[in-house]
């Protein structure tokens, strides 16, 4: 926050100089330039939820209840804060157009969800920090799936009056890190140039590249499906078809839940990573 403050009493100055004075107004232009290349990106775009945890400034909590919460699948209260206030407050995002942006949650198990900006500012999104109804001695109430504990902690993001069963809301959890990024930031290196895989491409976007990556871009929950090798390449068209739709069908104990994805849906899923398999892939030899 300090090289905030420095940067806009610079701003100030040069503001303030006289417009005779060519010399001083570039001097000082300069030296607010370097003031902002001196803020880190961490500083500007990404908000490191632990570190603020580390220097208690997501202590001001308040109780938020959700209705029903689509992660343990009934009525909880949480100690959280407003996910605006957060995002203003450690970000430059009130510097940018929020129209213009996307936020893009990073989960420690490799979860990687992502939405427009606008709709997250558009509801009360809240930061929460803890389980308010979670037994004594206990941070956060314990949830299973699949006989194994799931990790909620450290922070977990929440809705009021928002449904969980509307996909374009994310509601991460195991969550460390909230990013600002271009809205269409990988739309040159992902978004299908043929009509005929657009398809797909949403589908797979919304629903598949949270936990999925195609060419290193996307989540790390789940494999990559494109590089070095696509997962077209080595799966038979309808076994592939089959497992998105229905993954436990096929593995003992698979990761991957059933997403409600209906066959047509995964026809189309299937050919945008076919389209995808025959696009060049040097971006992703990059580290």
């Amino acid at each position: 926050m300090k090289k905030l403050v420095v940067f806009a009493l610079l701003s100030a100055l040069y503001v303030s100089c006289d417009s005779s004075q060519k010399n001083s107004k570039k001097d000082s232009l300069q030296v607010a330039k370097l003031a902002i290349e001196e803020v880190p990106a961490s500083d500007s775009l990404t908000i490191d939820l632990l570190d603020l945890k580390e220097k208690g400034l997501l202590t001001h909590t308040q109780i938020v209840i959700v209705k029903p919460d689509p992660v343990y699948h009934k009525n909880k209260r949480f100690n959280a804060l407003p996910l605006k206030d957060i995002l203003e407050r450690y970000s430059f995002m009130k510097r940018m157009n929020a129209a213009d942006l996307k936020v893009v949650f990073e989960c420690e198990d490799g979860y990687k969800p992502e939405m427009p900006l606008e709709k997250l500012l558009s509801v009360k999104a809240y930061l929460a920090v803890s389980d308010a109804d979670a037994p004594k001695g206990r941070v956060w109430e314990i949830l299973e799936k699949n006989g194994q504990e799931t990790k909620m902690e450290p922070f977990y993001v929440v809705y009021e009056d928002v449904s969980g069963d509307d996909i374009s809301y994310k509601w991460p959890y195991n969550l460390v890190k909230i990013h600002l990024a271009p809205l269409h930031e990988n739309d040159a290196a992902l978004k299908p140039k043929d009509e005929s895989a657009l398809v797909g491409y949403e589908i797979f976007k919304n629903r598949c590249q949270t936990c999925h990556a195609i060419n290193k871009i996307g989540g790390k929950m789940g494999p990559e499906l494109n590089y070095p090798k696509s997962v077209t390449e080595y799966w038979k068209t309808d076994d592939l078809k089959a497992f998105i739709q229905n993954p436990a069908s096929y593995r003992n104990d698979v990761k991957m839940p059933n997403l409600g994805i209906k066959p047509e849906e995964a026809t189309e899923i299937v050919k945008y990573l076919s389209y995808m398999s025959k696009t060049p892939t040097a971006a992703a030899d990059r580290p």
